[in-house]
Order: structure tokens, then sequence, then C-alpha cells
């Protein structure tokens, strides 16, 4: 039996998730069965069964992968010198999710599942600590920079500004998935709750 090398596996896991993605798409996950994504990804059931073991690991890997991609590049722009402002990283990662190649609502689906199954809310879990990172790691960058040279920044006012953020960017997930003709960028980080998050 020949050998499956690692990027075969992941390229079969890819063509598997984005045969899921179109069916949750059309049905709404919890509606979508195995057999569903069987059929869309044209493999045997054999296949799909030895790279996932259920509909839930598929939801966690679709999941992982969507929300890499929308913040892969916001590490990035946050070491730019100077590093943008808050509201103009918001409005960075708000067009990755508009032009994602599914509908917004699906990560709300993907939120619902995970309230009850727990593969897919360590996934969720997993997403949002990494996404704290981020966000942290940015915050403190952007806080010293916006007080000046020499400014100290506490940890708590980068992890309360990386806070906030990752709630609106949430925020603005429902919101589009909800809400019609939703203008997510009308609503910002308000200044006045950055205002002395640096200490000297």
């Amino acid at each position: 039996m020949p050998r499956i090398t690692p990027a075969h596996r992941l390229a079969r896991r890819e063509q598997i998730a984005r045969a899921a993605v179109e069916q949750f798409a059309q049905h709404g996950i919890h509606s979508t069965s195995m057999a569903n994504i069987i059929r869309a990804s044209g493999l045997s059931s054999g296949a799909i069964y030895t790279h996932f073991e259920s509909k839930a690991e598929i939801i966690a890997f679709v999941a992982q992968g969507t929300f890499d991609a929308m913040f892969s590049g916001v590490e990035v722009a946050s070491q730019l010198s100077p590093p943008p402002a808050p509201d103009e990283l918001l409005s960075m990662i708000t067009a990755r999710i508009r032009g994602a190649p599914f509908p917004v609502g699906l990560l709300v689906q993907v939120w619902a599942e995970a309230v009850t199954n727990p593969v897919v809310r360590e996934t969720v879990n997993a997403v949002y600590h990494r996404a704290f990172e981020v966000l942290e790691g940015y915050a403190e960058r952007w806080l010293r920079d916006a007080h000046g040279p020499g400014a100290g920044v506490a940890p708590e006012a980068a992890a309360g500004l990386a806070g906030r953020m990752i709630s609106q960017f949430y925020a603005r997930i429902l919101q589009l998935s909800l809400i019609d003709n939703y203008d997510p960028d009308s609503l910002g980080i308000a200044e006045e709750l950055i205002e002395g998050d640096a200490t000297p």
C-alpha cells in the first residue's frame, strides 16, 4: 500500500472541508449529515473516515482554518511602525470576514454547535485564546507608540484593549450575520475607552 504523505493527507482533509462548508452553507450545520458531506466530496465513506472520525471533527477543522485565514496578516500588520490604530485593524479583520468564500453566518453556526459539542468547543476556545494573544501583543505595541517614546504600558491595559477588540470582532461577525445593511465601521473603539491605558 503506497505511503500517504503529510501533504497528500492535508490536501484530502481540505477537499473534505470544502465539501462540508458547501453543505453547511446550503443546509446549515445541524441539518448536514455525514452522508451529505460524503456525496459532496466525491470520496468514499472509508476515505472520509480515514481523515475525520466525525462531523464534529470536520466542523472543528473548518473553524480552525477559517479563523486562521482571517487573522493571517493581522500579526504582520501589528508589527508595522507605527502600528495601525485599533479601528484600522478591526476594519482589516472585518474586510477579511466580508471577503470570506462562505456566508458569515456559518461562523455563528459553529459557535452554536460549540455550546453542546465538546470537540467543537475545544477548537472554538483555542481559536479565541490565539486571537487574544495576537491582539494583546498588538495592543501593547500600539499603546506604547500612541503615548510616545519612553511610555510604559501596564499589562492589564494591553489585555483590556485586546479584550475590547476581540469583543468587537465577535460582535461584528454576529451583526453581519443577522442585521441587513449593517455597517460595522460605524462603531469603533471609543477614544475614552483607551484613554490613559498607558502608564508612565
